[in-house]
């Protein structure tokens, strides 16, 4: 029999099966998605677009969002052994110093500060040399910018001019906010995706203290007297099997799959799970709610002369806090940078008949909040994106520092007219474009009162016995930048926590 099962092999899965099997433990990962060992459009760094809508993707989608001109938005997360760490744009963001200072005040000493740096320096390892404030014994190879015609030095030059840092800035370093450099990559040494399937999982593969059941979906987590004893899972088959373990079950099925769990479990808000026809296990009114998510707006300026298509999505990047007062002390946006359309968009841009720069502010501390929910038959999935004015005028000011920036000097070298957006109605362009970057958290959130939060700092689900949440949503609040990084951190730290308490 299994110590632990763990539902979920993403980024935080992969994380806590490597850990509990270099200690000797024995695991049963259960992945809904296919393990796949070797692929090019994982591994090759233009590749992963074309896995987005395919059999790799969740493909979630929310409800008709009324604040967004009523679109559906589609939120891509990872159906794969390795998850959305194998699907994703590989940019290794560490998040402001203030989202490990928030996770340490709800999650309680042992979520100290010296023990989330710990974690981190478990996970990093920065291959561009010895630098202030960074790790280099992780297991996670990060680098700069590696490709020169995703790195724009006019963007670095024009964010200089306007009063920006830009000289050797480093925003995984002591400082993030208010400066502009080179994007970072978790992209091997040989140029390829360095994910947390190939840093974590692929030399333990053939270990006989893991056993990993993939294209398998969990049902449900078994209860009995308030103790988790087990999982009902749906085989590639069709059959179904429940399979129990020694001492924990651990769900780590992202913030988007982790409350859907918990509440056909019978774990959630009574008034949701009675609507769903659910029986109500244990009362836990927070599951599902808090959930928070990052946004991006394009804004395309027309290039003076043709330059070459990059190989990333972008290589740049500016950190700034546009409002002086944003939430916790983090920027509020992040500004990726592209000096001319990227190979790997290509085939989902729209045919263009002149060279264009890209500019994708991203709002990194959002107070628009929503949820997620099982309705019984379906996911229904409302972000509320906007819902909050404050919103709409951060990004109004982040349109406007792209105008400043391409007027600059540097970018005034490349930039000609702006096409998007127009001059006038920045509100309705906000409304109609803006789309996910797919950074949900926040549904299983960390905390003391089990009325407002959904685990305790072991992360155990409250009110139950042997059960836990590892990965993003257990996050209070949304990161000042993407946040894969402190997936991986919450695996580290679960690792720790659970194994010390074993």
């Amino acid at each position: 029999m299994h110590d632990y099962i763990i539902v979920g092999a993403g980024s935080s899965g992969s994380v806590l099966a490597r850990r509990f099997v270099d200690a000797g433990k024995k695991v049963l990962l259960i992945e809904a998605g296919h393990l796949v060992k070797e692929t090019a459009n994982i591994d090759k760094i233009g590749g992963f677009p074309n896995l987005w809508g395919s059999k790799y993707d969740w493909n979630y989608e929310t409800i008709p969002q009324k604040d967004l001109s009523n679109r559906v938005i589609n939120i891509n997360q990872g159906k794969v052994v390795g998850g959305s760490g194998s699907i994703n744009a590989m940019m290794f963001v560490r998040g402001h110093k203030s989202n490990y200072e928030q996770l340490s005040e709800k999650g309680g000493e042992l979520w100290s500060m010296s023990n989330l740096n710990k974690a981190l320096s478990k996970i990093e390892n920065y291959i561009d040399g010895p630098k202030e404030g960074r790790f280099q014994t992780g297991i996670i190879q990060v680098r700069n910018c590696p490709d020169p015609t995703s790195y724009c030095p006019e963007f670095q030059q024009s964010a200089k001019d306007i009063g920006y840092k830009s000289d050797d800035w480093d925003y995984n370093g002591p400082i993030q906010d208010s400066g502009a450099g080179p994007l970072q990559f978790n992209i091997d040494e040989n140029g390829d995706r360095h994910s947390p399937f190939k840093a974590y999982l692929k030399e333990i593969l053939d270990n006989k203290n893991l056993e990993i059941i993939s294209n398998a979906q969990v049902k449900r987590i078994t209860l009995h007297n308030n103790v988790a004893n087990g999982v009902e899972v749906e085989l590639a088959d069709g059959s179904l099997k429940k399979i129990t373990c020694n001492k924990k079950i651990i769900i780590s099925a992202g913030a988007l799959g982790s409350p859907i769990l918990l509440e056909k479990s019978g774990i959630g808000d009574p008034k949701i799970l009675k609507n769903a026809n659910i029986n109500i296990k244990i009362e836990a009114p927070s599951v599902g709610k808090n959930l928070m998510d990052h946004l991006q707006l394009p804004v395309l300026f027309k290039l003076k002369k043709q330059l070459p298509n990059p190989k990333l999505l972008t290589g740049n990047v500016l950190f700034a806090d546009l409002n002086n007062n944003s939430p916790y002390g983090a920027p509020d946006i992040q500004l990726n940078f592209t000096p001319a359309a990227p190979q790997p968009l290509q085939r989902l841009l729209p045919p263009l008949e002149f060279p264009v720069m890209i500019f994708l502010p991203i709002l990194v501390q959002p107070q628009s909040v929503g949820s997620v929910h099982w309705d019984g038959e379906r996911i229904k999935l409302d972000p509320q994106y906007l819902s909050n004015q404050n919103d709409i005028e951060t990004l109004k000011k982040a349109i406007n520092l792209c105008i400043k920036l391409a007027n600059a000097n540097g970018l005034n070298q490349l930039a000609s007219d702006a096409l998007l957006p127009p001059k006038e109605g920045h509100e309705d362009y906000i409304r109609e474009n803006v789309t996910t970057i797919w950074h949900p958290v926040g549904t299983c959130r960390i905390g003391g009162n089990p009325m407002d939060s959904v685990v305790n700092q072991k992360l155990q689900v409250h009110g139950v016995e042997n059960l836990h949440v590892v990965d993003s949503s257990v996050t209070p609040y949304v990161t000042g930048g993407n946040n894969h990084v402190l997936a991986l951190v919450v695996g580290e730290m679960a690792a720790d926590i659970l194994l010390n308490s074993a």
